[in-house]
């Protein structure tokens, strides 16, 4: 049977909106006011995300020199549209807004609704059908206001193809489409972005191969210290939920050219109640995705041999990489970084020797499954470099090739040109 990966439950910050009302205030004015700057305010053209962000208190999730992305996960007290979101996102290049995504209730951020009052044993089937019920009350809602202050809805389809394609309900306003999706089960999501935008169905341009391999290779850094790592690399930070696999390969994918959704990406993978998917179910997915915007995914020897890791790395290409979370190693990378930056890399390799022989006793927890990117290595000091759907802190971390082996899985994948 294959692994399924979760997340770990250390290490996330759920970040709360205060002095912000998000309740509709006029259903009447021929601008209606949704309590948020829901449109960008000086129009898409020449509204700069990061301003539209301030507007929003989103802070920032990931700069890169290609993208930039802002993100918070909200309290249960705030109200938009008539239904609690999840988390809001606001996507961009170039500092040019491209989408506004508004997650409300999902099968990962609201599985603590769901769960009956006082209850000490809960049905999987039994959670299930309260997560749908929330997604459909928040559908409901959100028709409801939306209709009573744009009129109908016209139908319409968003996305890719097959899987990947939603079905939509449109609005249009001041050149923007507001597209609310229900997906049975698994997330309301309203979609905000131009309207052109959403006429051609969602779908981006397609980046050569030749312009991609380019930028990749443009994104490698060797640093004095030996250390050879890839940047720009966008960070999307799963939350307080077992998301890290979707959120790793939504990564990889933006990464690569190819348009990706963290909660898409979770129904398509097949992502459980709370969290928790099959690697294989996602590779699955991402091949087929990756696949149309002309990439491949391929696999890797999970031997984690630093040359050959590294000959992917030299030409910035990232990693996906499952393994079982050690929690002490795991405080230790974050504990290493500061020592680690101001230590020569012939000190610093002599002071991971007790690490390395400690690695020789680790015992792997298969209730700690998890997956990040390996973006990096290091031969002087014989380290790897992780990157963790967590938020920001957790985007450059190192591991000894010791301590790597010892909590690795068997999965090690690539997305080429």
């Amino acid at each position: 049977m294959p692994r399924r990966s979760f997340s770990p439950s250390f290490g996330f910050l759920l970040l709360t909106f205060f002095g912000l009302s998000f309740c509709l205030k006029s259903e009447e004015s021929a601008k209606p006011d949704f309590g948020l700057p829901l449109i960008p305010p000086a129009g898409w053209e020449h509204t700069t995300a990061k301003s539209w962000a301030e507007s929003l208190q989103l802070p920032v999730e990931s700069e890169t020199k290609y993208q930039s992305s802002y993100r918070a996960y909200v309290g249960s007290k705030t109200e938009l549209l008539g239904a609690n979101p999840k988390s809001i996102a606001l996507l961009a290049t170039d500092d040019h807004p491209d989408q506004l995504t508004i997650i409300f209730a999902n099968k990962g951020d609201s599985v603590g609704e769901a769960l009956p009052t006082n209850s000490k044993t809960v049905y999987l089937s039994t959670l299930a059908k309260s997560v749908d019920k929330l997604v459909s009350h928040d559908a409901d809602q959100i028709r409801d206001a939306l209709t009573r202050i744009l009129g109908k809805p016209r139908r319409q389809g968003f996305g890719d193809f097959g899987k990947t394609r939603e079905s939509a309900e449109r609005w249009d306003l001041s050149e923007t489409a507001l597209l609310l999706i229900e997906q049975k089960g698994e997330y309301t999501a309203l979609r905000v972005l131009p309207s052109t935008t959403a006429d051609a169905g969602g779908r981006s341009s397609r980046i050569s191969d030749t312009t991609l391999r380019e930028r990749m290779k443009g994104n490698v850094i060797r640093r004095p210290n030996g250390d050879l790592v890839i940047e720009n690399i966008p960070m999307i930070d799963q939350g307080p939920k077992g998301f890290c696999v979707p959120a790793t390969y939504a990564r990889v994918l933006l990464y690569s050219g190819v348009p990706a959704d963290l909660y898409l990406l979770a129904l398509l993978g097949k992502t459980g109640i709370g969290g928790g998917t099959y690697i294989s179910s996602m590779e699955n997915s991402v091949r087929t995705l990756a696949a149309s915007y002309g990439r491949s995914v391929t696999s890797v020897s999970p031997s984690l041999d630093l040359p050959k890791l590294e000959s992917f790395f030299e030409r910035g290409i990232p990693l996906t990489w499952a393994l079982f979370v050690d929690d002490g190693i795991n405080r230790d990378l974050s504990l290493r970084l500061k020592e680690r930056a101001s230590t020569d890399p012939e000190s610093w390799s002599k002071s991971l020797e007790p690490k390395r022989k400690l690695a020789r006793s680790i015992h792997k927890n298969p209730m700690n499954g998890h997956v990040c990117l390996l973006i990096g290595c290091n031969r002087k000091t014989g380290e790897l470099a992780t990157s963790d759907s967590w938020g920001p802190e957790f985007a450059e971390r190192w591991i000894t090739i010791e301590e790597a082996r010892a909590i690795s899985q068997v999965d090690l994948g690539a997305i080429v040109p």
